[in-house]
This record gives C-alpha cells, sequence and structure tokens, in this order.
C-alpha cells in the first residue's frame, strides 16, 4: 500500500483538530424523537401573530385636522383666554381636539352604534358613538355637530360613513372630537375635566386619550399597489 506523504498527514491531523465531528445526541435521549414516531412539533405556546379586525381601525372624521383653540390636555377656555370651567386646583382640562372648520360633514371615525344623543343650547349637539374592537370597548366624542336624518341612538355606523354635520356657532363654529376607553358612562360626554377631582368629577384624562395620536395609531393600513409579475420569455438556446 503506498505511503501517504508526510505533508498531506499533517494536513488531515490540523483538520480534525480544529474542526471535530459535531457531538451527537445518546440513543435513549428524551428529545430525540423514535424512528417510528412523529416528528417534533412547536409547543401550543408558540406566540401566533394577530390580524386585526376591520373593527380595529379609525380614522379622523373631517378631511382636514388644523388646531382651532384647545387641544387635548389644554385649559378649557374660549379663543379669547376666558376659562369655561375652574375649581380650586385651576382651569379644567380639556379632553378632546377642537379642530377648526366651516359647516361640513361629519364621518364617523370606525365601525360602531350611536349610543347617546343629546342638545346643548350653548354647544349644540353632541354624540357618542360605541366601538367593539379587540382591545376593548372605545367611545368617540362629537361635539357641536346636529345628526343628519335617519340616525338616532341604536344606528349601526361604518368606518367613514357621514352621520352628522358641523353645526353653526357663528364665529366659533368649530368641531371638538375626544376618544375615551372603556364602557359608557356619563363622563364619556365630558368636554374638560378638573385637574384633581372636584365637584363630583374625577381628575383628568380619567380614561380620555390624545385622539390624534389614538387615531394615528388606528389607522387603516394603505393597501399596496399590486403589479403584474414580469414574464422572461425562451425561445431557444441562449
Amino acid at each position: 500500500m503506498a505511503r501517504v506523504p508526510a505533508v498531506i498527514a499533517l494536513a488531515v491531523s490540523i483538520g480534525v483538530a480544529l474542526f471535530p465531528s459535531p457531538a451527537l445526541a445518546p440513543a435513549s435521549s428524551a428529545l430525540e424523537p423514535s424512528a417510528v414516531g412523529p416528528p417534533a412539533v412547536a409547543p401550543a405556546s408558540s406566540p401566533v401573530q394577530q390580524v386585526a379586525s376591520a373593527n380595529d381601525y379609525f380614522q379622523f372624521p373631517l378631511p382636514t385636522w388644523t388646531r382651532h383653540c384647545d387641544v387635548f390636555g389644554s385649559e378649557w377656555r374660549l379663543c379669547d383666554g376666558t376659562p369655561l370651567r375652574t375649581c380650586a386646583s385651576g382651569v379644567w382640562r380639556h379632553t378632546g381636539y377642537d379642530v377648526r372648520t366651516g359647516i361640513q360633514p361629519v364621518r364617523a371615525a370606525a365601525n360602531g352604534v350611536i349610543a347617546g344623543y343629546m342638545v346643548d343650547s350653548y354647544f349644540k349637539g353632541g354624540v357618542l358613538i360605541r366601538h367593539q374592537t379587540s382591545f376593548g370597548i372605545v367611545i368617540t366624542q362629537y361635539w357641536h355637530v346636529w345628526l343628519r336624518k335617519g340616525f338616532h341612538v341604536g344606528t349601526h355606523v361604518t368606518r367613514g360613513q357621514v352621520f352628522a354635520d358641523v353645526a353653526s356657532m357663528g364665529s366659533r363654529t368649530h368641531f371638538h372630537f375626544a376618544v375615551f376607553r372603556g364602557e359608557l358612562q356619563s363622563i364619556a360626554w365630558r368636554g374638560a375635566l378638573p385637574r384633581v377631582a372636584c365637584a363630583g368629577s374625577p381628575a383628568f384624562p380619567y380614561r380620555f386619550v390624545d385622539p390624534t395620536a389614538f387615531v394615528k395609531a388606528h389607522l387603516a393600513p394603505i393597501a399596496a399597489t399590486v403589479r403584474p409579475a414580469h414574464v422572461c420569455r425562451f425561445d431557444g438556446e441562449i
């Protein structure tokens, strides 16, 4: 039998030292499936990505979203600075976002049911819509509006459906929108809350959240335009 050259033998020895064979689990290992058993399956507790439903998506009720005077968390004042309500702790905090607008249609922020409608001589009409989402109940609040004919408490609305119009308030005309996290209750009507609980009202923000940030976080994804795949023809030899 021919002798292996010394250089080749040395190279083989170095290779074995640097790249040893991987260790194998013994045949009796509990991690190794039997020869006739089913393949290993991922544990049932493996995380599964949740797909949002249509009820989880929101949109802005108006096509433009320019600040009027008060925003979420600002002191509740008229544009000339006159406070609308105070407690010992100071001027109440605004629960929504006021939008500069003229008289125009108002759209539902999401799929839901009209849960409340009231009329105030100063603030005009107010509407509450209840939304059932995968992350809990959400109430959207619309003030300074008039319900359109055919809409009332109990009417189902869909996201983007026109259900009301901005009410005329003369030089003070604007639209107020707020978002309340939780089941319907009287506090969900509030346009402002005190800094510290007083007069039977809880402290701001209670269950109100920044409506602009909330809607931005729950906008429906924009459907991507699907282009036809490019097909390459092969008619002969290259």
